[in-house]
């Protein structure tokens, strides 16, 4: 499992629409501008769900969260009308402490950055939360609508019974999009795709549904990430396939990160020569060498010849060299 700590996710705008000079809708490209950044204290690459939804998720709520600061907010007490000042100051603090409801909450939503002191050290147990969330899908759970949803969208779903007590009970939600006053933090839940499947399921009875329900819902849909098999049958020594991996991107063979699948990027006879090559040299030991390294780096053919029916390339100077780095 790989670690990382103090990670800032950043959010770049995406393609958006605007009207030209001519008056036309636009579609208008991407662009690498950066328009938040969401912040893990740890992250691993082990998480339930991509991190990329959660980190949409918590974009959007700071979004609106800023535009009720800047704009919302300052834009109640205006124009100035004294008949309707003691109606509009109430709707003034009730709009601030609502807003001041969603800058708690939020704080409370990535489990990654809530944690507990323990052991001998004192250390700050980042996963602690990570762990009791992942608990609540432990078999003969039942699960609130809302604890669910949150499981479904990598959120902290245990802060549900303490810093979010008081969070709204989405079990409400109807067929329709939430509206009315501050709706637009709820209906950023509503939107979500993980909502809509749970909200039409039959998995959900009286606002509940089981854990082993919610396992083959989010099955159904894709909303967990489903661990690649390849990565868990991995058998050679860690050490010395992290320094292949090294070696590999600077030889220009590769793409990917370690803990990922490699993206091999030279002829496919280099790839099949590697791989004897290991054997060889008793990097791989067991069973297969084509098989063994498949589990770390993706065949770039879909052609039916096998890897290992490939003869050897000409030139081999550049994995004999990589081999010999290797095992110096």
């Amino acid at each position: 499992m790989s670690i990382k700590k103090d990670v800032y996710i950043p959010v770049l705008r995406g393609k958006t629409r605007t009207v030209n000079s001519e008056g036309k809708n636009e579609l208008l490209d991407a662009t690498n501008e950066v328009l938040d950044k969401i912040y893990f204290k740890v992250i691993d690459d082990n998480r339930k769900v991509n991190v990329s939804i959660t980190v949409l998720l918590i974009r959007e709520i700071n979004r609106w969260i800023k535009i009720y600061r800047e704009k919302t907010i300052p834009n109640i007490l205006e124009p100035t009308n004294p008949p309707l000042e003691k109606e509009k100051n109430k709707k003034y603090r009730d709009t601030i402490a609502w807003v001041e409801k969603w800058e708690h909450w939020k704080d409370a939503l990535i489990p990654e950055n809530r944690g507990v002191i323990g052991g001998t050290d004192l250390e700050v147990d980042r996963f602690h939360f990570v762990k009791l969330n992942d608990a609540l899908l432990d078999p003969n759970k039942l699960l609130t609508y809302n604890q669910a949803l949150f499981l479904l969208l990598g959120l902290n779903a245990i802060a549900l019974d303490n810093e979010l007590a008081d969070f709204p009970e989405y079990t409400t939600f109807t067929g329709k999009r939430p509206f009315g006053r501050d709706s637009q933090f709820d209906s950023i839940f509503w939107d979500t795709p993980q909502n809509q499947a749970l909200k039409t399921s039959a998995f959900v009875v009286d606002g509940k549904i089981t854990s082993e329900n919610l396992e083959k819902l989010a099955d159904a849909n894709d909303f967990f990430v489903k661990p690649d098999e390849r990565i868990q049958n991995r058998n050679i020594d860690e050490s010395t396939m992290r320094k292949l991996h090294k070696l590999l991107i600077e030889s220009g063979f590769i793409d990917g990160k370690f803990n990922e699948i490699w993206q091999w990027k030279a002829d496919r006879n280099q790839l099949t020569y590697l791989a004897k090559k290991l054997k060889q040299k008793r990097i791989i030991l067991k069973g297969d060498c084509h098989k063994e390294l498949a589990n770390y780096i993706q065949d770039p053919s879909t052609a039916k010849r096998q890897l290992s029916e490939i003869t050897n390339p000409v030139n081999t100077k550049v994995i004999d060299s990589v081999v010999a780095q290797l095992i110096a």
